[in-house]
């Protein structure tokens, strides 16, 4: 797959305490430090088992007496399955039944943790602009802010995750609750024990490792694709470059220039400047690209009281009267069934518009149809990343529709496009199709089409979802790939913090895990999973899976 070289080339808690700043991070260090030396008095020194129990106390309110305000705080909001609701209360119950050491290592593991986590978060944020070294500035700080932005690095996979855990949460504590019954009626074992045990499940379900690297890997994704110019504005667009099955194209501006240049004018009638003139005024009111071309060209003024009975025909040209004169300006084409005698087309290059006034010929005007050399292999890519159909949208007529169609490769082809009928047909496909449906245009709509991704090939655009700098067109391929990449690591990410919890479940049941090795694994799986959304630049490992079972 071609790629253009660059030119010069979580969430453990509805509130994540305020521990970003480097003097917060040196007051945590700070308040760990002394919780850690009291922990250890606590318990190598001999002491009255109650003095003990206050140092533990005093170890687990220095570690996180913030952590005990959050989950206060989530009380009120009405927010009773909050991961730290669910640590302070397993940490409270634990010293009232006996196990006070691990109730005080719980809550000093879980602040080590959470310190941990919001390292490796800002390393990975931080590693992920750095991606963007040789694009320049505006592109720099415009990830910048997204990457700071909640909502545009948030994805549906997470809320999905969040739901499925909670709904795991709260079953497993009605089964814990049931576990922690039952265990002494058909055991030897004490309530102590199947109460102690029952709350370490309870802990391992809280989805600590599940969701916090689920944002970070659509950040990474997003630096990675806008360091090959394409700049996707959110994280919901990533998921859907991922599932999408189908690429509408406009032509102009893509596959050929949107304002075509004026190669030549011919007239045997009339001197230039007239016959100017009057093409001038044929085109005024189309929305065709031709008419870009003569604007673009013309530099007196019009007349607009002159024109009337205006009718556009995309792809074929214009009708009108002048003054009370019907006149027309087409390709060859719009004049294929009329009694107009057209001088033979003897241009190498471009494509001939010919003015006809009053059923007469009077003379033609050449544009150039180029077509842009970088995205002669962009079809062929796009369909190698998965996308099933590639739809052409031009305003060019049927044969000339159909001719670069067939050149391109596209799937399907639809001609004499406008604005209101390309976002009808885009409308049409959106309601028949099963995957995500893409829409790459250049300029002429303003406003979001029924697409779920909107591509804008262009320094700006309102409406888009995506960004794409004309020189870096034919990167959209490597963007779909990033797509599925962060997709892919995601659900690693999800898949490998589920098992540990499952294996940290069975191990609870049978008695060889405890709150302060179930909180230390969780929190490793959390870090583990946020270093691993790097991997977004690499292939993922259900990729590699994939591509060695089918070989």
């Amino acid at each position: 797959m071609s790629q253009k070289p660059e030119k010069n080339k979580h969430e453990t808690m509805k509130k994540k305490p305020e521990n970003s700043a480097p003097n917060n991070n040196t007051m945590i260090v700070i308040r760990l430090v002394v919780a850690s030396v009291i922990f250890a008095v606590s318990l190598i020194v001999k002491m009255p088992e109650f003095l003990s129990i206050i140092l533990l106390v005093l170890a687990a309110a220095a570690a996180g007496y913030d952590i005990v305000l959050q989950a206060m705080n989530s009380i009120e909001e009405g927010e009773y399955f909050s991961v730290p609701v669910v640590v302070v209360f397993i940490a409270l119950l634990s010293y009232f039944i006996g196990f006070a050491i691990e109730g005080a290592a719980l809550i000093l593991l879980y602040q080590i943790g959470l310190m941990l986590i919001n390292y490796a978060e800002e390393h990975t944020k931080k590693s992920a602009l750095e991606l963007l070294g040789y694009q320049d500035e505006a592109v720099k700080a415009k990830m910048a802010a997204l990457v700071s932005d909640k909502e545009a690095t948030s994805m549906s996979l997470e809320s999905v995750m969040k739901s499925s855990a909670g709904s795991a949460l709260k079953l497993a504590m009605v089964l814990s609750v049931v576990y922690a019954v039952a265990l002494p009626i058909f055991t030897n074992y004490t309530y102590i024990v199947s109460i102690h045990r029952a709350l370490t499940i309870i802990l391992i379900a809280t989805p600590m490792s599940v969701v916090v690297s689920i944002p970070l890997a659509a950040i990474v994704g997003m630096c990675y694709s806008a360091q090959q110019g394409v700049v996707i504005e959110k994280a919901s667009s990533i998921e859907a470059l991922a599932d999408s099955t189908v690429a509408i194209f406009d032509k102009g501006g893509i596959f050929a220039d949107e304002c075509p240049r004026i190669i030549a004018m011919y007239s045997d009638i009339l001197d230039s400047g007239t016959f100017m003139n009057f093409v001038a005024h044929s085109v005024y009111y189309s929305d065709q690209p031709i008419a870009k071309a003569i604007a673009a060209a013309f530099d007196q003024d019009y007349r607009l009281d002159v024109i009337s009975n205006f009718r556009d025909i995309p792809g074929y040209g214009m009708e009108l009267s002048i003054d009370g004169i019907p006149v027309s300006f087409g390709t060859r084409e719009l004049y294929s069934s009329r009694e107009v005698e057209l001088p033979e087309d003897n241009a190498a290059i471009g494509q001939a518009y010919y003015m006809v006034v009053a059923n007469k010929y009077v003379g033609k005007v050449v544009v150039s149809s180029e077509v842009n050399e970088e995205t002669e292999n962009l079809i062929p890519e796009m369909k190698a990343t998965g996308i099933n159909r590639c739809i052409l949208l031009t305003e060019d007529s049927k044969e000339v529709g159909q001719q670069f169609a067939e050149l391109m490769n596209f799937n399907e082809m639809y001609a004499q496009c406008d604005t209101e009928k390309k976002l009808g047909i885009i409308s049409d496909i959106v309601k028949r199709e099963k995957g995500a449906v893409l829409f790459i245009y250049s300029s002429g709509v303003e406003t979001h089409s029924d697409a779920a991704v909107d591509i804008r090939v262009g320094s700006k655009g309102k409406f888009a979802d995506a960004i794409v700098a004309p020189a870096y067109i034919n990167n959209l391929p490597f963007a779909k790939q990033v797509a599925v990449r962060v997709k892919e690591i995601a659900i690693e990410n999800a898949l490998f913090a589920f098992i540990v919890k499952a294996i940290l479940v069975f191990l609870s049941i049978v008695g060889y895990c405890n709150l302060w090795f179930a909180i230390f694994i969780d929190m490793v799986a959390a870090v583990a999973t946020i270093l691993n959304t790097i991997r977004v630049t690499n292939e993922s490992l259900l990729t590699t899976l994939r591509y060695k079972m089918g070989r």
